[in-house]
């Protein structure tokens, strides 16, 4: 028996329920993403120049800015974490700036930091400059790292987006070519 003779005869059928997985499927990977997004945020604080942080555990830690859509606030900063011992604590820009948006706020992976312990520390923001009225929109988030977590849930969307769409398409084509060929 040929595969596509097959899907072809019971096309109607096949795509019935392949449309109701699918949407079942998207909208269980588009709530984890937004699940994921919030538990992974460990603390959201205001972009200034200098202030001090309490982390409740050691381990890698991802700073993100976060801000109005085309902002250009963060432009040319570095961001420093000091120790509560005044040595600063190791980092490193992130290969892949992991970006997340709305309609108004757009939020962005910069640095990844290893904490070596719990406790107090200094965030600094070099190159930041003097405060400017609309600051208030913008801010620094820390987040356990979700890039791999991320890439896996928005495989699924992609699939499942596949899925969704094949299965209306083999839906529509088996309903009108078989009414043209009868």
């Amino acid at each position: 028996m040929n595969f596509f003779g097959f899907i072809y005869r019971n096309g109607v059928w096949i795509s019935i329920p392949v449309l109701v997985i699918a949407v079942v499927m998207l909208v269980f990977f588009i709530k984890s993403v937004i699940r994921m997004k919030a538990e992974k945020t460990i603390m959201s604080i205001p972009a200034v120049e200098q202030q001090d942080v309490e982390f409740t555990e050691a381990g890698n830690v991802v700073l993100c800015i976060e801000g109005p859509l085309l902002t250009t606030r963060f432009g040319g900063v570095k961001y420093e974490l000091i120790a509560s011992d005044g040595s600063p604590v190791k980092g490193h820009v992130t290969l892949f700036h992991s970006r997340s948006s709305s309609f108004m706020k757009i939020r962005m992976e910069m640095k990844s930091f290893e904490l070596p312990y719990p406790g107090r520390y200094t965030i600094k923001l070099i190159n930041f400059g003097p405060p400017k009225p609309k600051d208030g929109e913008h801010r620094i988030v820390f987040m356990k790292p979700n890039l791999a977590q991320a890439v896996g849930y928005i495989l699924g969307i992609v699939f499942s987006g596949i899925l969704f769409i094949g299965s209306i398409v083999l839906f529509l084509m088996c309903l009108f070519l078989k009414e043209g060929s009868g």
